[in-house]
């Protein structure tokens, strides 16, 4: 198929951030506010203002979004984390890293069925003179699973389960410098960001939280520079997003319908995204 080179070059790359955090975009201010609940558990409006030096009325907005999306709890003049049970099997005692282990665990197993069929759909497109990225996240764990049966493929990731499950392969295993992100055990930051960017990609294996007529949406903004590195510096970009993604939004969004040359997935996009797809020249594979 066709490349989106064009489209790609249009397209801004996200900025590794060098600025105070009064100047932060609002979707990496937002995640930082996340982070700052969990950790301590509550943080007040008043606090968010002055350590990010904006208005409290941008406070509370800030808190609003994130408490649409479920994200925190709002409280009178404040924000608390999420009361949840926790991944079955977490007990008090249990450690951050631990929990953490769990949760991604959780994660990995939602829609394992169709990811395995996705994972087997995409490793069908390479070649053993391919030299791909591979982006972060359960899915790309999957198909990585699937790499470990082929030989010669240089495989450049910043997903660092990804990278230990193919250290013992025949694949070769690159990695990026940076700072690991022990949310998801990624590496970002500007240093992997300058290091993807010094490579090209034949192909590159991308993954969403969410896909939308207007394109794909992370979680993650740091993640989300590292993922915009890829994209900007490849032949072929492949997204892998299964069908309980359609329709949803995050944080940030990582890429246009028009950067994206082949979706794979588990079923049928619906009318208007499968409207959008094809005016965008998307190759739409649903894996079986």
């Amino acid at each position: 198929m066709t490349t989106s080179r064009d489209a790609r070059a249009a397209s801004p790359a996200l900025a590794v951030p060098h600025v105070a955090d009064a100047a932060l975009p609002a979707a990496v201010r937002q995640q930082r506010i996340v982070e700052w609940v969990r950790r301590d558990g509550y943080v007040r409006v008043a606090s968010l203002a002055t350590h990010f030096g904006i208005s409290q009325m941008s406070a509370r907005r800030d808190l609003e979004a994130l408490s649409q999306q479920g994200l925190i709890q709002r409280s009178q003049g404040a924000a608390v984390a999420v009361q949840t049970a926790g991944p079955a099997g977490a007990t008090p005692a249990m450690g951050e890293a631990e929990m953490r282990e769990q949760q991604y665990e959780t994660r990995r197993r939602r829609q394992i069925v169709a990811k395995q069929a996705m994972a087997r759909c995409a490793a069908g497109l390479l070649s053993p003179e391919d030299n791909i990225a591979l982006d972060v996240g359960s899915t790309a764990l999957t198909l990585a699973r699937e790499l470990v049966k082929q030989a010669g493929i240089h495989v450049f990731t910043n997903h660092l389960r990804v990278a230990s499950l193919l250290a013992g392969s025949r694949c070769v295993v690159l990695m990026p410098g940076g700072i690991v992100r022990a949310q998801e055990l990624s590496v970002c930051g500007q240093q992997a960001v300058e290091d993807a960017s010094r490579r090209w990609f034949s192909k590159v294996f991308i993954g969403v939280a969410g896909l939308t007529q207007e394109g794909g949406f992370d979680s993650s903004p740091e993640d989300t520079q590292v993922k915009r590195a890829y994209i900007e510096h490849a032949d072929q970009v492949i997204l892998l997003c299964d069908a309980s993604k359609f329709g949803k939004r995050s944080l940030v969004q990582a890429c246009g319908l028009q950067e994206i040359d082949v979706l794979i997935t588990d079923a049928p996009p619906p009318k208007a995204l499968a409207s959008a797809l094809a005016e965008a020249s998307v190759e739409v594979k649903v894996a079986h």
